[in-house]
């Protein structure tokens, strides 16, 4: 047995929710002027403010809605992202708050502000649960088939019960399915990439 290796495993692979978690905690503690700064605000980012693309989902209402997502981070971490390596989930994690952000220009133009790390969330969740299926897809479906009802019953309905007070003020349910379909997107990217790769290495 690697004893180096074991010892190793916890930290390698938490590097990027514990960085995500502690650039959280930072802003969250910042004034709210501050903060203000990271938020998704479209005006802003017309005048050419393009990081607030990413830390939008980096700055929270309030102490319940970061308590809630990042929860959720380490949860969808723990269940999902824990066999691969954490420079890989920082990438994907990434690539679905760019897509998210923009879906949310392009689509909801009427939408102002924005904060939370929620619409990335059920990004990184689907995409998780894509990369489960061959190996957990009884798991993998029954939740992807729980998560596409919770976005739907959003869609049609509007913010599940009790979830604003949570969160501390608004929820923008269109970042849960921008999200989500980012998650899927990244996954099929990923998937096509792979076996391009794979065949030009024969």
């Amino acid at each position: 047995m690697d004893r180096s290796a074991s010892f190793k495993f916890p930290f390698t692979h938490t590097i990027c929710p514990l960085a995500v978690t502690l650039v959280c905690l930072l802003l969250s503690v910042a004034t709210e002027s501050a903060s203000g700064w990271f938020e998704y605000h479209r005006d802003h980012i017309s005048n050419g403010e393009i990081w607030r693309l990413i830390t939008a989902h980096l700055v929270h209402l309030g102490w319940g809605h970061l308590t809630m997502n990042l929860l959720g981070l380490w949860m969808i971490w723990a269940l999902l992202m824990n066999n691969l390596p954490s420079q890989h989930c920082g990438l994907i994690l990434l690539f679905i708050t760019l897509i998210t952000s923009a879906a949310l220009w392009y689509f909801s133009p009427q939408l102002v502000w924005y904060r939370g790390l929620s619409g990335a969330l059920h990004g990184l969740l689907i995409w998780g649960l894509f990369n489960r299926l061959k190996t957990e897809p009884l798991l993998s479906v029954s939740l992807l088939l729980a998560v596409t009802g919770k976005i739907a019953w959003e869609q049609w309905q509007g913010p599940l019960p009790g979830s604003e007070s949570m969160a501390d003020g608004p929820v923008v349910v269109a970042s849960h399915l921008y999200g989500a379909l980012s998650g899927m997107l990244v996954w099929l990217i990923g998937r096509i990439l792979f076996a391009i790769n794979r065949k030009t290495s024969e």
